[in-house]
């Protein structure tokens, strides 16, 4: 028993590094942070009519500061928690503007080829809604802080934990991903395959962390993905529709097909599978020859 545990244990292990426990606490930084939304969102709330679609927008994104506040007062609080502030901050060398930027490129650019050949099939018609340059840049910012939060708890907080305390760095880049997608699984319009393409999208954000040594490239890829979807296009995300973007979806025009999905939208189709499969293998095949280890934050 215990070779056993020496093979799938580092030296480092602690039980408070057990994957269970990690797993749990992740989850209860979820389902916490609206309570630590609150007072941002109070003041939010003083200043935004209830009524106006770009403030309800901005105020569905911006709930999720919560899940940035409870982790980061965890980590100060928690001395043994405390390097997990070196993976968020500049001393990972793919921690960098230039990362942040390409991952924002690279999620609006994998989001618009499925909407664009989902519009050149005709399963959705989108017409221009809104052109507001500050409300666009305002909500760009919203959907930055709910998508970073995401990848806090599950890239950041999650994955570290078990590369600390696992010698697989697999365990740790697969894991994190399968528990980014069952977070999903109570989302409206929900399917296996969703669920699929969302564990695909989890795998994609952790294999730059590890070999690119970006979380920054993984917060740009999920708000880029986000933004586009939902903001620019209008397009439900992960399920969820919002009252205000720059172009609008005719609903009543939209169809099922291998490339959208009524209920989910983009995320919910095969397409998406194949397209994320792929550049996740690319990434996998570029970054498996670099030769760079990640910088270990726990040494």
């Amino acid at each position: 028993m215990k070779d056993f545990f020496n093979k799938i244990h580092t030296e480092r292990f602690r039980w408070y590094d057990e994957i269970l426990l990690a797993t749990f606490i992740s989850v209860l930084f979820t389902l916490f942070s609206p309570l630590f939304s609150i007072l941002p969102m109070y003041a939010v709330t003083l200043i935004s009519d209830k009524t106006d679609p770009f403030f309800q927008t901005f105020r569905s994104y911006f709930l999720t500061v919560g899940a940035w506040i409870l982790p980061v007062l965890v980590f100060i609080i928690v001395k043994h928690r405390r390097p997990l502030f070196k993976a968020i901050g500049t001393k990972p060398k793919g921690n960098n503007i230039r990362y942040l930027l390409l991952g924002l490129l690279i999620g609006f650019g994998l989001n618009f080829t499925c909407a664009l050949l989902a519009i050149l099939r005709k399963d959705i018609h989108l017409s221009l809604w809104h052109v507001e340059p500050l409300k666009i840049l305002a909500l760009l910012f919203a959907v930055f802080v709910q998508s970073s939060s995401e990848e806090l708890i599950d890239r950041c907080y999650l994955y570290q934990v078990i590369r600390k305390g696992y010698r697989s760095k697999w365990l740790a880049i697969l894991w994190n991903s399968l528990v980014f997608s069952l977070l999903h699984s109570l989302n409206p319009g929900v399917t296996v395959l969703s669920l699929v393409n969302i564990f695909f999208s989890g795998l994609m954000f952790s294999l730059f962390v590890y070999y690119f040594d970006s979380l920054w490239c993984a917060f740009g890829i999920h708000t880029g993905w986000n933004f586009t979807q939902s903001i620019l296009l209008g397009l439900p995300n992960s399920g969820l529709v919002v009252p205000y973007s720059v172009f609008q979806l005719d609903t009543a025009a939209a169809s099922n097909s291998f490339v959208y999905d009524i209920a989910f939208g983009i995320e919910g189709t095969i397409f998406s599978t194949i397209l994320l499969a792929v550049a996740c293998l690319i990434i996998y095949l570029i970054g498996s020859k670099r030769k760079q280890e990640p910088l270990d934050i726990w040494s």
